[in-house]
């Protein structure tokens, strides 16, 4: 634990020096953090890890393949800060995509020289975008001519929160797209569970399957919902996670499609900025459900004042261009750098179920008592997500933290062994590296950030074996002079396990066992045991 709690220190620290950098290079004015680096033990190693990674995420070519991280309003005027100056400032802050790539809003298509422009500043700084469009039909044939030839174009945009009377003409166009163009697909983001019952047509699953069922799965790469959960008065709308299950669910069951969701970051009427902690738990609850794109709502303040249409008052970035709150701003920047961190291997999973530790959630999957992890000190704030690969033989959970008022909590969970994973290992979403995990007579002592999703990868193989250091040569002067010379002791110490230790996998191996689709429960273990016995 002490290692983990200094590896978390190291973290912080990492995380305001690259804060301090990132402010102070965009010229934004200084607050004073509340946090002091000197303060901090230093671990150049870590760093140096935490920095090569960090350019190797950088340095990746972004496709649609990738973890995508943007914004729904993203720019403010440019006669404050031109173009290129803000897509660097997104590009700082870890954004790698945008639906709006420069002027916001659907129907405008802009012309030729618009977009060429657009494709060359997202290619130089290796992001993608979704283009303008709109439900007219009019905008399809200037929208597949702007768009050919441009990789970083991933998509068109086609309507925002449909009601459910509209779905046969958006299969319509989603046709007509699909048709001209079958590398890029066409983006329609749906309702959250609490818009009126005239307007999804009947139950919220209902509503995303008959979207589904109607646009035809083939023809949709994202499934694509939005639900803003911080609201006045401090109130979080928990119901976000039974939403969350509804696209989970219908995007599993229909070819296990990608899904697409929008963080909030913003205040308006009823809602309020979310804290670091809820913009974390925010985040990895929708990738404990098994999203691939997130679209923050919004980067920008929108609209001209705080009085007119839905009030908006406040954002990461207010509507004049400055930055109301860097220790937020910079806690965010670093939040989308260790999302990307994880892309890699959350791209090549599917969230098979999300399990919550708390019975009395609703409208989701309950963590089932045969369990191959359960948790041991009774703190019920966790899901555990049984993740599956889509590739290869690597089976993952996520353990995530629900709760969002302790800055840090450490829990126990008893994990049994005796049936096919042997041990876990924790993957860093910082310096992208596996860490073995500690587990003492089937315990395993985990300290969390408020919010925070724990990756870790089940192997199926033997442990490593540890060895031991040599016992250290007492430090008293002996007694007696030797008559012989002492015997040196060597320079170097092996680390090596000996050849006949078996030695680990790259991964879990195919032998994880499936009960009732459930993932590694103790009724799968049970029944190893019974044929061993046997």
């Amino acid at each position: 634990m002490k290692k983990q709690n200094l590896s978390r220190n190291l973290r912080l620290m990492c995380r305001i020096l690259a804060s301090v950098m990132l402010i102070s290079a965009l010229g934004v004015p200084m607050l004073a953090l509340t946090a002091h680096a000197e303060d901090i033990p230093a671990d150049d190693e870590y760093e140096a890890k935490k920095k090569a990674y960090r350019e190797k995420i950088m340095a990746d070519d972004v496709t649609s393949d990738d973890l995508l991280i943007g914004s729904w309003v993203t720019f403010y005027s440019f006669e404050k800060d031109s173009y290129e100056y803000q897509l660097d400032q997104m590009a700082a802050a870890g954004i790698n995509f945008n639906i709006f790539p420069k002027d916001f809003g659907s129907g405008n298509m802009f012309d030729a020289a618009y977009w060429e422009d657009v494709e060359a500043q997202y290619a130089k700084r290796n992001m993608v975008y979704i283009m303008n469009g709109s439900m007219s039909e009019s905008h399809i044939a200037p929208g597949l001519e702007y768009a050919a030839g441009k990789e970083h174009c991933i998509g068109y945009h086609v309507v925002d929160e449909p009601t459910a009377d509209k779905f046969p003409e958006i299969a319509r166009l989603v046709n007509i797209y699909r048709e001209g163009d079958e590398t890029r697909y066409p983006l329609i983001n749906l309702f959250p569970s609490y818009a009126p019952t005239w307007a999804l047509g009947g139950t919220y699953k209902e509503h995303v399957s008959n979207f589904v069922q109607t646009v035809g799965a083939e023809n949709i790469d994202y499934l694509s919902h939005d639900y803003y959960p911080f609201r006045d008065g401090g109130v979080i709308l928990n119901d976000i996670f039974a939403d969350m299950e509804v696209l989970r669910s219908v995007a599993y069951e229909n070819g296990k499609l990608k899904t697409h969701a929008f963080p909030q970051s913003t205040a308006w009427n009823g809602t309020r900025m979310p804290t670091e902690n809820e913009m974390r738990w925010n985040v990895y609850g929708y990738l404990a459900y098994g999203f691939k794109a997130l679209s923050w709502f919004n980067l920008v303040c929108p609209g001209s004042s705080d009085t007119e249409g839905e009030g908006f008052r406040d954002s990461l970035i207010y509507r004049d261009g400055t930055i109301r709150d860097p220790e937020l701003y910079a806690a965010w920047s670093e939040l989308n750098w260790e999302i990307r961190g994880l892309s890699d291997i959350l791209m090549n999973l599917d969230t098979a179920h999300a399990y919550h530790m708390d019975r009395k959630a609703a409208g989701v999957e309950h963590l089932p008592d045969d369990f191959f992890i359960q948790s041991s000190g009774g703190r019920k704030d966790y899901i555990i997500s049984v993740m599956e690969p889509k590739e290869g033989e690597d089976h993952y959970i996520m353990i995530f933290n629900k709760n969002t008022k302790k800055d840090e909590m450490t829990s126990k969970f008893t994990v049994d062994l005796s049936g096919d994973v042997k041990w876990l290992e924790y993957f860093d979403p910082f310096i992208g590296e596996y860490i073995p995990v500690e587990i003492k007579d089937g315990v395993m002592e985990e300290t969390f950030r408020a919010g925070e999703g724990r990756l870790y990868r089940l192997r199926t193989d033997e442990p490593p074996v540890e060895t031991e250091a040599p016992t250290e040569a007492p430090t008293e002067a002996p007694t007696e002079t030797p008559t012989e010379a002492p015997i040196e002791a060597p320079t170097e110490v092996s680390t090596e396990a000996p050849t006949d230790e078996p030695k680990p996998s790259k991964g879990c191996g195919s032998t994880i066992g499936y009960g009732a689709g459930i993932v590694l429960s103790a009724a799968a273990v049970m029944l190893k045991k019974k044929k061993k016995k046997e």
